[in-house]
């Protein structure tokens, strides 16, 4: 009997029913046809399965990520190189505008340079000290002058012959004196100037009247100057008649009256006055005191004082210093001018009541009568303009002004 072979058993088939049979190509590695053609899409579709892959390598997502991140860096970098360049381009039109206004002040500075040379030399310069070493010696200049008008005119003073001016009704004629008519007047005053070789080319202008005699207006100023300055025509008008020196007045108002008695102590109140304001001091005379009141109107505690002085500069000095009455400081102080002031006897301007001689108009009613004899229970009426108020009034649209034509 013969022995089994060596090695392991045969292995039981389990098909009992066939056999399969094998070759050797059955035992080769098959390999797959993958197409050539592979879209990105299926490979990012792969990506999770290699990344899976555990072989250290940079996988496709990062790549991926890297490129956006890329993208970003050079989106911002390109944004910030465009915001530079339009501060650069602003920094150069800043520069361009600078050099331009250079341009024109070089040129500016070299045509003041060039007036500057052809200019004659400026004197030179006074010092602080030697201002105020000349400022002790300088004379100072007066802040007021004389109108030109005021220039033209003379006022004469002459007697008083008559008490009462309805008087001058009586008189003959022949005597010159104080409230004669305008046209009387006027014919004695020129007769008299041409009676004097100084004055016989001077032109009068108008006569107007005043409480003590008469204002001359001369045509021009070397008129009234010649009048003013040779007096041989007074002697021919008489009855005392002299230039009466300009007076400037002013008015200090809210004045107490209990310190002064201008009816019985005019003196001794100017004198008051001057001492109180060191007027002496400064070179400045005081020639009259009034209150300024209607004669019929009680003087209560405080009224409009008159001052007049013998020089602009006294009625300046007060104007500019206001008045000290008792150690009490008064400013409310404003310049006289009674030409500006209204006649209340004819509502006219150019002269006052008491020398008025026209026909008297009431201020109330426009009527021909004063003011006292008004019927009471009348309509007011303005002669300025017609309207329901009595002349004068504040609610006047159009008030009457003083002529300037007239001194």
């Amino acid at each position: 009997m013969a022995d089994p072979p060596a090695g392991p058993p045969e292995a039981t088939p389990t098909n009992t029913q066939e056999t399969t049979n094998f070759s050797v190509e059955d035992f080769q590695p098959r390999v797959t046809n993958i197409p050539t053609r592979v879209t990105r899409k299926r490979g990012r579709l792969n990506e999770s399965y290699a990344s899976e892959e555990g072989t250290g390598r940079i996988t496709t997502r990062e790549v991926w990520k890297l490129i956006d991140d890329l993208k970003d860096i050079i989106h911002h970098q390109t944004a910030l190189i465009e915001s530079t360049k339009a501060e650069l381009q602003e920094v150069k039109h800043d520069q361009n505008v600078f050099h331009e206004q250079n341009q024109k002040l070089h040129e500016e500075v070299k045509a003041l340079s060039a007036q500057l040379d052809t200019s004659p030399p400026a004197p030179s310069a006074r010092s602080w000290a030697a201002v105020a070493a000349s400022s002790g010696n300088a004379n100072p200049q007066p802040s007021y002058q004389r109108p030109d008008k005021d220039q033209k005119c003379v006022r004469i003073s002459t007697q008083r012959s008559f008490v009462d001016p309805e008087d001058n009704q009586a008189n003959d004629g022949n005597a010159f004196g104080r409230y004669l008519p305008t046209d009387s007047a006027n014919s004695y005053i020129r007769t008299a100037l041409l009676s004097a070789p100084a004055t016989q080319d001077a032109q009068v202008a108008g006569i107007g009247t005043t409480k003590t005699g008469y204002v001359i207006r001369f045509k021009n100023q070397t008129s009234a100057e010649a009048a003013r300055n040779n007096t041989e025509w007074l002697n021919e008008l008489g009855n005392n008649t002299k230039l009466v020196k300009p007076r400037f007045g002013v008015v200090v108002h809210r004045t107490p009256t209990e310190d002064f008695d201008l009816e019985n102590a005019n003196t001794e109140a100017i004198t008051k006055i001057m001492e109180e304001n060191d007027l002496a001091e400064q070179g400045f005379q005081i020639e009259e005191l009034a209150w300024l009141k209607r004669k019929d109107k009680v003087l209560g505690k405080f009224a409009s004082l008159g001052i007049w002085f013998d020089s602009a500069e006294g009625a300046e000095y007060i104007l500019n210093n206001g008045l000290l009455v008792g150690q009490r400081q008064i400013g409310s102080v404003e310049r006289r001018e009674i030409k500006k002031k209204r006649c209340f006897r004819c509502q006219r301007f150019g002269h006052l009541a008491w020398s008025c001689k026209e026909t008297p108009r009431c201020g109330h009613c426009a009527g021909q009568h004063l003011r006292e004899h008004c019927p009471s229970g009348v309509r007011p009426r303005c002669l300025d303009c017609s309207g329901e108020h009595p002349t004068g009034d504040r609610q006047c649209l159009t008030p009457a002004t003083f002529n300037p034509s007239q001194c």
